[in-house]
């Protein structure tokens, strides 16, 4: 029995279905974004997070138990649709280049992970003038909650040893609502490509060497920051910023909303005569999701200009 042409391009549609999905599932289990934000699963087109203060705090027993209130902050997510489309002219499928056509399929799963990755790290860059659960931008000078002081995790220093230590020292600092630290322990050091070196420098290098002054003599000494901090280099991050965080818990400092009931998909009109008469296929991977903010209190930020 002879194969028609209806049937070789469904039987191609189903390839490069599969094809797709094979190569999304194995990018986005390494993508970069996964080093600093947690995905949020949900099934809502706004979902709304209640960040929770302390729930209670151990007191000695005094006849009676007192009460102690629960602090909750409302932070909300709606999802934004996205898409990407890539056309195929009917004659490239007929002519046979089975080949190639896998090989953009694969192509095309490796768009939603590098957008991931785009809103994760520019979500770094937004945090400057992006609002947090707590009103106040995600990298403020001025978080302040419940019994917990004043507390800032901005500055505008360059990256050096002893802005990295201003930034360490603040962050296991920070205390919640009710004033009791938090045990923040900074992990990760995020740059760009400008900062990379430096970044290197400080974080991977075992001895530093130091010319105190003018003088004609140099100290060696061990790095107190080497191996302390993994090193993350984006190029997202296009100018001198870095970003200190503590990446060690369940939910990251950045969060990646996804509609679990709306996975990536890969949709084609393939089997529509519209495409037929038109001479083209088009293929459109579809997703809803959106970048967030977990705690400001795992992430401290400088804006630095050099």
């Amino acid at each position: 029995m002879a194969v028609v042409t209806s049937d070789v391009l469904l039987l191609t549609q189903a390839g490069i279905k599969t094809e797709f999905n094979a190569a999304y599932v194995a990018a986005n289990e390494q993508a970069d974004w996964r080093q600093i934000a947690s995905e949020l699963p949900t099934t809502l087109p706004i979902q709304k997070y209640a960040w929770l203060g302390r729930a209670a705090v151990m007191r000695p027993f005094n006849d009676e138990v007192v009460q102690q209130g629960v602090r909750e902050d409302s932070y909300q997510l709606a999802d934004i649709l996205y898409k990407g489309d890539l056309a195929i002219d009917r004659r490239t499928l007929e002519d046979d280049q089975y080949g190639l056509l896998m090989i953009r399929a694969r192509d095309l799963a490796q768009e939603p992970v590098r957008h991931w990755n785009q809103l994760a790290f520019t979500g770094l860059l937004n945090g400057f003038s992006s609002v947090c659960y707590d009103g106040q931008y995600f990298f403020n000078n001025s978080h302040q909650e419940g019994g917990s002081p004043i507390q800032s995790n901005i500055s505008n220093a360059s990256l050096s040893d002893s802005a990295l230590e201003a930034a360490a020292t603040a962050m296991m600092s920070y205390t919640d609502d009710k004033a009791i630290p938090m045990h923040v322990m900074p992990d990760t050091l995020v740059v760009g490509p400008m900062l990379a070196r430096r970044a290197w420098n400080l974080v991977a290098q075992d001895v530093v060497v130091e010319s105190p002054g003018n003088s004609n003599y140099t100290t060696p000494y061990r790095n107190y920051f080497n191996g302390r901090y993994k090193l993350v280099v984006n190029p997202y991050i296009t100018g001198y910023e870095w970003f200190l965080m503590d990446c060690s818990r369940e939910i990251k400092p950045l969060v990646i909303q996804s509609r679990s009931d709306v996975p990536i998909t890969l949709e084609t009109d393939m089997d529509m005569p519209e495409a037929r008469i038109k001479e083209q296929y088009n293929f459109t991977v579809r997703g809803r999701y959106a970048q967030g903010y977990g705690l400001w209190q795992l992430a401290y930020g400088s804006n630095a200009a050099a």
